[in-house]
């Protein structure tokens, strides 16, 4: 999982870990272990209900799981 891009997208769209934890339906404390990196991998089903809850296009998605690299990473 690409931590950066999923804070960089948080960002973009202004929205804060609680808020992400309201829209997506991931409790708030597994959102932040994930955020954290104390969870390495998440589920797909975990990584789904945040990309829904950001509202991801497919690139972003893919970004996010670790698939695209970053504009910033080499």
């Amino acid at each position: 999982m690409n931590i950066q891009a999923l804070i960089a997208i948080m960002k973009e769209k202004n929205i804060s870990t609680y808020n992400l934890s309201k829209l997506s339906g991931v409790d708030s404390g597994n959102l932040n272990r994930i955020i954290n990196k104390k969870v390495k991998n998440p589920k797909i089903d975990t990584l789904l209900k945040i990309a829904n809850g950001l509202k991801l296009n497919s690139y972003e998605f893919a970004k996010v799981c670790g698939y695209i690299k970053a504009e910033n990473e080499v």
